[in-house]
């Protein structure tokens, strides 16, 4: 065979093969691997800064509890408020924003958004924030670490690799970021087609699955095979079993809708206090009153509220109307705090804690399972994100057996959340910004850090 047939030969290969769009796929795969690295050493030091706060309080003088708490809190807001004032808050307003701005025109305010500068100082002051007990948690920092991430690396890709938009590094960075902080691969798919993406998802759905599965890879080899939550035993689901999942899907959706009113209500009221002493004022206020309440009420408002869901699920405790009203305010007076740390995994917990006592009312024949569908309908209720709910706890749990309630659980949550607020927080809180972009200079807005 001639020299030419050979190269004709290989050329007909390569082309078949699609090197190109192969090589495209390079920047996501390092992306990938810069994200797992840095979400499986943040969450690491997450959980044990949690443990540490819970030993404090649980083996300290009231004082020395207080201290810390106050000053944790403290440290929480001021580092971002100093450094950098997108780290504040959950981090997914920022993302989502960053993910509906123009990459070309607005590169400077996505850096803002997501840089690297906003990155470091929200690892640092989440990590402070739960280390003095804040009711925050890591899920949240995550998606915009990782999105963050991987628009870095986009950005820099960019010049010798054509044709990828950085909003797609952005939506394949949220999602994995979702799908290293739950080692749920399946659940930052859902979250990518749900809330980042929409209708434009087949666009780039490549680059977003090879993403969350190369996390997804390195989480699970580094951290093992391991289930979020665990392997919680389930009794035989009857006709009884599914009125009582609808009942506590009505009650939990609709007051994960009005949590987010309460947290939008929260972010407009904030924008009230310009000075620094006001902001000050009301940062040592509230973390005196979570004190109170994680003091005196119920210890379990420390943290995200993971031990809570493990205790509810495999230690045979019971939630408490406590536990229900410590989680619920705790949140809540951390963004008023504006406090770094996110909503994800707390909205989880308020769940738990409200189906544990459902349960103990209703139907304790089925507790686990009524703790299972209180996560999933009010974290629907909260982000109006169903199938995302679903996945998630299905994946953290793979309970089969309750297939069917819990995804009637999320439907059930998603029809009544948006009879009382047809928009989720994250999405209010996003218009808001969008819209005033369109009256203002793009560096004159300025998302709150909720």
């Amino acid at each position: 065979m001639t020299t030419p047939s050979w190269r004709s030969k290989l050329q007909h290969y390569l082309n078949k093969f699609e090197y190109e769009k192969s090589l495209r796929l390079v920047p996501f795969l390092v992306a990938s691997l810069a994200a797992a690295g840095t979400a499986i050493i943040y969450s690491k030091v997450f959980f044990q800064a949690e443990e540490g706060a819970l030993w404090l309080i649980n083996n300290t003088h009231w004082s020395l509890s207080l201290t810390a708490t106050l000053l944790t809190i403290f440290l929480s807001w001021f580092i971002p408020y100093r450094i950098a004032r997108q780290a504040g808050g959950s981090g997914i307003p920022q993302m989502l924003i960053a993910n509906e701005l123009d990459p070309a025109k607005d590169k400077s305010l996505i850096r803002s958004l997501i840089g690297i500068r906003v990155i470091a100082t929200k690892i640092l002051a989440s990590l402070i924030c739960v280390l003095g007990g804040g009711a925050v948690g890591q899920e949240g920092p995550t998606l915009q670490i990782a999105s963050g991430i991987f628009y870095r690396i986009g950005e820099k890709s960019t010049h010798w690799i054509q044709q990828i938009s950085s909003r797609t590094f952005i939506l394949a960075g949220g999602a994995s970021g979702l799908a290293a902080a739950f080692n749920t691969p399946l659940g930052g798919i859902a979250y990518a087609l749900e809330e980042l993406s929409k209708d434009t998802f087949n666009n780039f759905k490549t680059y977003v699955l090879w993403s969350v599965i190369t996390t997804g890879i390195l989480v699970q080899t580094f951290m093992g095979g391991y289930l979020y939550l665990g392997f919680p035993t389930l009794e035989s689901v009857s006709i009884t079993t599914y009125i009582n999942v609808i009942g506590i899907s009505l009650l939990a959706g609709a007051i994960g809708s009005y949590f987010g009113s309460i947290l939008y209500g929260i972010a407009e009221f904030r924008k009230k206090f310009t000075g620094a002493k006001q902001l000050i004022a009301l940062n040592l206020a509230c973390g005196f009153l979570f004190w109170l309440g994680i003091y005196f009420l119920s210890r379990t408002g420390v943290g995200g509220g993971k031990l809570l869901i493990l205790d509810l699920l495999f230690n045979g405790q019971w939630a408490t109307p406590s536990d229900i009203l410590v989680r619920i305010a705790g949140p809540l007076l951390m963004s008023l705090a504006g406090v770094a740390g996110g909503l994800f995994a707390p909205s989880l917990a308020i769940g738990a804690a409200m189906g544990s006592l459902f349960s103990q009312i209703f139907w304790p024949h089925n507790h686990h399972l009524l703790i299972m569908a209180g996560m999933i309908a009010f974290l629907t209720g909260f982000m109006r994100t169903p199938f995302t709910a679903f996945i998630l706890i299905f994946e953290m749990t793979d309970r089969h057996s309750a297939l069917f309630p819990m995804m009637i659980s999320a439907a059930v949550a998603a029809g009544i959340s948006r009879s009382f607020q047809k928009h989720s927080f994250y999405d209010r809180i996003k218009d808001d910004f969008l819209d005033a972009r369109k009256i203002n200079s793009p560096e004159s807005g300025s998302p709150p850090p909720t």
